[in-house]
């Protein structure tokens, strides 16, 4: 505005809603082209322990259906969990260093975890694509909300009670891109993940899918996790 430019052009996934949008790409022509995970596999659990450990679970997984890729003659894929702890608070909630000391009580080495918040940076310097890069789990509150994606992140387990459509929909982007930016022959890779114990689960679910929709994604490209259940996708 300084300059008196003749015109901003922003590239966002949400737009506000008096943009005036000149070009727009929808997330299947995304997914066409092999750039997004989809469908995102969406499970809510009974508490935010069972949050961590369903998505533990999951990576696990994962990371054997990664092996299996890469012997078959596949790219090398080292799946991420991410993290969305609440702020801290004066009420009784999860912080990203209970998340942290409960991932090290689960015995999950230490250079495994990174957390990258307003006021830590512990992923400066690292190539999270690298083979020789160990992290598998990265812990933020709102710090990974824009502006930043990984291919290896596959995992959105969030310990926090938003219901936002933007919000939902920026965290749920970081773990949509896929990586190489080519479909996997383990269709498991292929899709991403969330694990949700929210109080307001019901609102943060139909805000997860009217954010799905805001981006350009079809009603096909959300199922629930227990609609999977004959498909063998841990819950």
């Amino acid at each position: 505005n300084n300059i008196n430019p003749s015109f901003i052009l922003d590239l966002t996934a949400t737009p506000r809603n008096n943009s005036n949008i000149i070009s727009y790409i929808d997330a299947m022509q995304l997914k066409n082209q092999n750039m997004v995970k989809l469908p995102v596999i969406v499970a809510n659990q009974q508490s935010q322990e069972d949050v961590i450990m369903a998505a533990l679970k999951m990576r696990l997984q994962l990371e054997e259906y990664a092996k299996q890729e890469e012997i078959s003659g596949g790219e090398y894929i080292r799946p991420i969990v991410l993290f969305q702890a609440e702020p801290k608070s004066l009420n009784d909630t999860t912080t990203f260093e209970i998340v942290k000391k409960t991932l090290l009580d689960l015995d999950i080495p230490e250079d495994q975890i990174k957390i990258k918040t307003a006021n830590i940076n512990e992923l400066k310097g690292i190539d999270l694509m690298s083979r020789e890069c160990e992290v598998r789990y990265i812990i933020t509150v709102n710090a990974l909300k824009e502006g930043w994606d990984c291919p290896f992140a596959y995992v959105l387990a969030t310990l926090a009670n938003k219901s936002s459509v933007v919000d939902v929909t920026q965290i749920l982007g970081r773990v949509l891109r896929m990586p190489h930016v080519k479909r996997h022959r383990v269709d498991y890779l292929n899709l991403s993940y969330v694990f949700t114990s929210s109080n307001r689960f019901k609102e943060t679910l139909s805000a997860v899918v009217a954010g799905l929709n805001k981006a350009g994604f079809s009603h096909r490209d959300f199922r629930a996790m227990q609609d999977l259940a004959t498909e063998n996708i841990a819950n």
